[in-house]
């Protein structure tokens, strides 16, 4: 009954998608080149879009049928996660409401994935992200995703990877899927995993290989595997997201990036998630492919624990990369990597600026060089992941033509110390013109706050 009341205070305290102007706000964006754009006031139209933003001494339309008074509040665009696992994240929450009833087998039912998907929506909307990709989807996520739009439940713009070619095959059919419920649901592509995070190796890397270059997951594709799935994607349009954490992992998908780009013409916009580790040689790689770097920061506390240990002291230079990869004209695309947690966003944004996430990990703040200039770490959270999602038409900045989703927010990003920063605090979360967060109106309820921003 709470979150039914909160959500029905939104409804009725948010206007709908209808000439709105909001008005008075400290309003930043970056344009499509990455600089740093300021206005005070936009015009929402009747289709959910940006009619028009304004400068201070701009003059504003005497008609409308609604204005708001932001008050002075910063707004900035809605954040996109790059790489996550909604399911598991609603899943993980809803076990720990003990909310979970599962089938015989331990497996989730379909009223628990719709569950799950509600809880992970309401912790993905209070942490101010608006598009979220999902690596990994399953037919049975899909349904529920499609399920939520059915019944108007579907709040956040959701851009979905198959989880291997059977479920791309199942979701997509002949081809990647248009864009769903007035732009809150797409399947573009297929994720293919190489291997996983550093931790998930440990055992196996700890007793063969600590000391020499890793070596691919013994579960991974093979060579030719890898490139015969890539290649059904590429053909019936399907972009492709290879997650490679580690250095061996990584130059693989590479390769057959490589090999590939040369047979299929235009962009694809290949992904690479992860990239954790990467040999010398592969940074320039990602360049001069176009491949996209699909980075999660928040993993720089985890790795730099267990990382000294795992790959030896000469391989520490090659952890998370991410000021050389933009400095050699790669494209960041920055994530959560959530699953069962949710990690603050502009906790990650902050790391990326510093290299530091928390004094109890004495590697933190090593490779100095590879901390990233805060408009650059912004944009791999809006401008870059919406280029990364085919998306940059749509969402990623306040400009006119593109969707109405924004936050307001209780700090300037491009202003606050870093140590300030990963506290900031969403007020509101905005998608297509339509309030459907309320920091204010959550508390209230006790609705699902946002996480705890120092993870």
């Amino acid at each position: 009954m709470r979150r039914f009341a909160a959500a029905l205070c939104l409804l009725i305290a948010a206007p709908a998608s209808a000439d709105t102007l909001i008005d008075n706000v400290t309003g930043l964006t970056l344009d499509e080149t990455g600089n740093v754009e300021t206005f005070s006031a936009l015009l929402i139209g009747d289709d959910g879009r940006i009619a028009d933003v304004y400068a201070r001494k701009d003059k504003r339309p005497k008609k409308v049928d609604y204005r708001l008074d932001g008050k002075g509040r910063v707004l900035i665009p809605g954040l996109i996660d790059s790489h996550a696992n909604v399911m598991e994240l609603g899943l993980a929450r809803l076990k720990a409401e003990a909310g979970f009833k599962g089938t015989p087998k331990g497996d989730p039912r379909p009223e628990d994935r719709d569950l799950a998907f509600d809880r992970a929506q309401d912790v993905l909307l209070a942490s101010g992200i608006t598009t979220v990709a999902d690596i990994g989807t399953t037919i049975e996520d899909w349904q529920s995703y499609r399920r939520a739009g059915d019944r108007d439940a579907l709040r956040i713009r959701l851009v979905v990877y198959a989880d291997g070619t059977a479920n791309m095959a199942l979701i997509g059919g002949p081809g990647p899927t248009p864009w769903l419920y007035d732009g809150r649901l797409r399947q573009i592509g297929l994720a293919l995993r190489l291997d996983g995070p550093i931790e998930t190796r440990k055992a196996w890397l700890k007793s063969a290989y600590a000391d020499a270059p890793e070596t691919a997951n013994p579960a991974a594709l093979s060579e030719t595997s890898l490139r015969n799935r890539m290649s059904r994607a590429a053909i019936d349009g399907f972009q492709v997201a290879l997650v490679a954490s580690g250095d061996a992992a990584s130059a693989a998908a590479l390769d057959a990036i490589d090999e590939l780009d040369e047979t299929y013409d235009g962009t694809r916009r290949w992904r690479i998630e992860g990239a954790n580790v990467l040999a010398p040689d592969a940074i320039a790689r990602f360049a001069a492919l176009g491949a996209i770097a699909s980075m999660q920061p928040a993993r720089l506390g985890i790795e730099s624990a267990i990382a000294p240990a795992m790959l030896g002291a000469p391989r520490l230079a090659s952890v998370q990369r991410w000021r050389s990869l933009s400095d050699a004209g790669a494209l960041l695309a920055f994530g959560s990597g959530s699953d069962a947690e949710m990690p603050g966003l502009f906790a990650a944004m902050a790391l990326a600026m510093t290299r530091r996430s928390s004094p109890e990990h004495p590697f933190d703040g090593w490779q100095p060089q590879e901390r990233l200039p805060r408009e650059t770490a912004l944009a791999a959270f809006t401008t870059n992941a919406a280029y990364a999602l085919f998306a940059e038409k749509r969402v990623g900045r306040i400009a006119k033509g593109l969707q109405a989703d924004f936050l307001f927010v209780d700090r300037d990003p491009l202003l606050a110390r870093p140590d300030e920063l990963g506290k900031t605090r969403v007020l509101e979360t905005w998608i297509g013109g339509v309030r459907v967060y309320s920091a204010r109106e959550a508390a209230r309820s006790s609705a699902p706050s946002a996480p705890d921003a120092g993870r």
